[in-house]
């Protein structure tokens, strides 16, 4: 077993523009609620609004709701399109997951926002305290960030769907109340 995978808080790094990391978080985590595991938290999902901006959508894995990440600010605009609204909405569903004591929850991301304290730097903090295994994505241009913010402790996975499934069947084996013989720490 790699070591890595007892800590329970993984990052998927990427580069910079890869956005195939939220099909991939989002596919383990259906994968493991249709194997019975509760997995709750946000998925991103990005695509345009008729003008070519970018549009930013986070959806709950458990209700499929979802929230409007950015605000289509116009095609001229250079300023952040970041929705606090939807931001805060979706925030809900995290604090919920972490209420129903979920056995897993992917949060979509860290980024900028998360490195300045906001975004949803605290639920992460609320879930690694209360032991609920974490899987999140980390672009390349925030992992100095990431690393100050976990203080190093995490694990990074590789982009293969095989070894991240692996981590969280790990953390699920891990998890209290599991059999300690299907746990290897």
């Amino acid at each position: 077993m790699n070591p890595s995978f007892t800590l329970p808080l993984a990052a998927l790094v990427h580069p910079d523009d890869d956005h195939a990391m939220e099909l991939l978080l989002e596919r383990v985590a259906r994968r493991l609620q249709q194997a019975g595991w509760r997995v709750g938290g946000l998925v991103h999902r990005q695509d345009r609004y008729p003008n070519g901006n970018k549009r930013m959508q986070l959806f709950d894995l458990r209700s499929a709701g979802q929230f409007e990440l950015s605000q289509d600010l116009g095609s001229d605009s250079r300023a952040c399109s970041l929705n606090p609204q939807g931001l805060a909405q979706a925030s809900a569903v995290l604090r919920q997951a972490l209420a129903d004591g979920m056995d897993l929850v992917v949060i979509n991301r860290f980024g900028i926002v998360e490195a300045s304290g906001q975004g949803f730097a605290a639920e992460f903090g609320a879930f690694v305290d209360a032991g609920t295994p974490v899987l999140t994505a980390v672009a390349a241009r925030h992992l100095q960030d990431w690393h100050r913010f976990t203080g190093g402790l995490h694990a990074e996975l590789p982009a293969d769907e095989a070894l991240i499934a692996q981590w969280c069947l790990e953390q699920l084996a891990c998890r209290p109340g599991a059999s300690r013989d299907t746990c290897t720490p």
